[in-house]
C-alpha cells in the first residue's frame, strides 16, 4: 500500500467502502500526502463522492494533504469542476465552482446557520426555475426535509468541518429531485446512544432513527427530521439512503425499507433523498405528525408573498441570470408558472425596476411563451407589470404578437 488510492472506471455508493478503507490504511501507514486518481473513472455520484469530500475534510483537519487527480474523461473532469467536487478535496489547486445552473446545485460546505440557509434557499430557488407540475404543499414538504436535514448537521452531528450539501435535478423522463448531505461527525448511532442507551447495535439505530419522535435530546427538536424526510421520499415514490456507522438503510419502492451492517464504517452521517414530483399528489400528507398533517412555511411565503395586498411581487432583477438570451428567460417562465399554479388567488406583480433592457428571445421565452400558454384572459388576469420601459413593453408585446400569429 502507498500513499496513492486509485479509483476504478466508477465511483458509486457500492464503491465507497473500499474508498474508506483506503483512506483508513494509508493513515495507518503514517502517510500524510495522500493522491486520489481519478484518472480512469468514467462515472460518479453524489454521495460517494460528497462521503469522501467529508472524510477528506476530517483529515485536512489532521494535517493529511490530498492531491486530486482528475478524470481524463473529459465530460467527467468537467462535472468535477462543476459540481466543485474538485475544489473540496484539492482546494490548493482547484478552485470553487462558479456554475449558477438550475439542473445542479454544486455541492456546498456550510458551518453555521447563515450558510445553511443560504445553501437551503438557493436549493430551493433552483427547484422553482427548473421543475414543472409541483403542487404548493409537495413543495413545501421537499424544502422542509432539506432545512431540517441540513439543520441536523448544526444541531446533533459535532461535525468539525460543518456539512456538505449537494442538489441535482432530472426532468426528461420524470420530475425527479435529489439531494445529498453529508457530515464527518459523530454519526447517528452514537448521537442516539446518549438518550437510548438499549439500541445494542449500529443498524438497529438507524431503524429507530427514522421513527416519529426519536431524538436524543427533546429539548433541541421533536425527533421527527429524519421520520418526516423518510416520509417525503417514501410517500413521493423515491429512494432513501441513510449511512452512518457500521450501519446502512435504504428505502426504495420495489424492494421497500431495508437496514444492513457494513463491515467499513462510515464515521459520520450521509444522507442520500430522492423524490420523484411527476404525480403532484403523493406529497400531499407526506408530513403527518401524530396523526395530523403539518404544512410547513415554505420559500414562497418568505420570498414572495405580501400578506397585506396579498400579491405576489416578482422582481426580475433578482429573478433572472441574465436578459439577453433565451436561455437565461426559462428559468424565469418555469418560476413564474410555478407561482400562478401554487398561488392561484394572488396576483403577480412583475417589477421591472432598473432593468432598461432585454432582448427580444428573452421576452418570447417567458412572456411570449407564458402568454400563448395561459391565453389572454387567464394572463391579464395573473400578471401584472410594473415599472416598465416603453422599449421593453414593445418587445413583450411583439413577442406575444408573434407568438399569437405563428411566426
Amino acid at each position: 500500500m502507498d500513499n496513492r488510492i486509485v479509483f476504478g472506471t466508477s465511483f458509486y455508493i457500492t464503491d465507497l467502502p473500499a474508498a474508506l478503507a483506503c483512506l483508513h490504511a494509508v493513515r495507518k501507514a503514517g502517510y500524510e500526502d495522500v493522491i486520489l486518481d481519478f484518472t480512469s473513472c468514467v462515472a460518479a455520484l453524489p454521495a460517494p463522492v460528497l462521503a469522501l469530500c467529508a472524510r477528506v475534510l476530517k483529515m485536512q483537519l489532521e494535517k493529511f494533504d490530498f492531491t486530486l487527480r482528475l478524470p481524463n474523461d473529459q465530460k467527467l473532469e468537467r462535472h468535477f469542476q462543476n459540481a466543485n467536487w474538485a475544489f473540496l478535496l484539492d482546494p490548493a489547486k482547484h478552485p470553487p465552482s462558479n456554475v449558477k445552473g438550475t439542473t445542479i446545485f454544486p455541492a456546498t460546505r456550510f458551518v453555521d446557520t447563515e450558510g445553511q440557509q443560504r445553501a437551503v434557499n438557493s436549493i430551493i430557488d433552483g427547484i422553482l426555475s427548473v421543475t414543472k407540475n409541483i403542487d404548493r404543499q409537495g413543495f413545501a414538504a421537499f424544502e422542509w426535509s432539506v432545512n431540517e436535514i441540513t439543520d441536523n448537521v448544526l444541531v446533533h452531528s459535532r461535525s468539525e468541518v460543518g456539512g456538505i450539501v449537494q442538489m441535482s435535478t432530472f426532468t426528461r423522463r420524470t420530475q425527479r429531485i435529489e439531494y445529498v448531505v453529508v457530515d464527518a461527525g459523530i454519526g447517528i448511532p452514537k448521537s442516539l446512544r446518549q438518550a437510548h442507551p438499549e439500541l445494542r447495535s449500529d443498524a438497529e439505530a438507524l431503524n429507530q432513527a427514522v421513527k416519529e419522535g426519536v431524538t436524543r435530546d427533546k429539548t433541541l427538536g421533536q425527533g421527527n427530521g429524519l421520520y418526516g424526510s423518510y416520509r417525503v421520499c417514501s410517500e413521493g415514490e423515491g429512494i432513501f439512503h441513510l449511512q452512518s456507522a457500521h450501519a446502512k438503510l435504504v428505502f426504495t419502492r420495489g424492494k421497500g425499507l431495508q437496514v444492513s451492517t457494513e463491515k467499513v464504517p462510515f464515521e459520520g452521517t450521509l444522507i442520500d433523498a430522492q423524490v420523484n414530483f411527476s404525480d403532484p399528489r403523493l406529497l400531499g400528507d407526506a408530513l403527518n405528525f401524530g396523526g395530523k398533517v403539518h404544512v410547513p412555511s415554505d420559500f414562497i411565503e418568505s420570498r414572495y408573498e405580501n400578506f397585506d395586498t396579498e400579491e405576489i411581487r416578482f422582481v426580475i432583477l433578482k429573478e433572472a441570470p441574465s436578459f439577453r438570451s433565451r436561455l437565461g428567460g426559462t428559468p424565469v417562465r418555469y418560476k413564474l408558472q410555478n407561482l400562478a399554479r401554487m398561488c392561484p388567488d394572488q396576483k403577480i406583480i412583475v417589477d421591472f425596476d432598473e432593468v432598461p433592457l432585454i432582448s427580444s428571445s428573452f421576452a418570447d421565452e417567458v412572456f411570449g411563451k407564458l402568454f400563448l400558454e395561459m391565453g389572454p384572459i387567464a394572463f391579464s388576469q395573473r400578471f401584472e407589470f410594473l415599472n416598465l420601459p416603453i422599449l421593453v413593453r414593445q418587445l413583450i408585446d411583439r413577442a406575444i404578437s408573434q407568438r399569437l400569429s405563428g411566426n
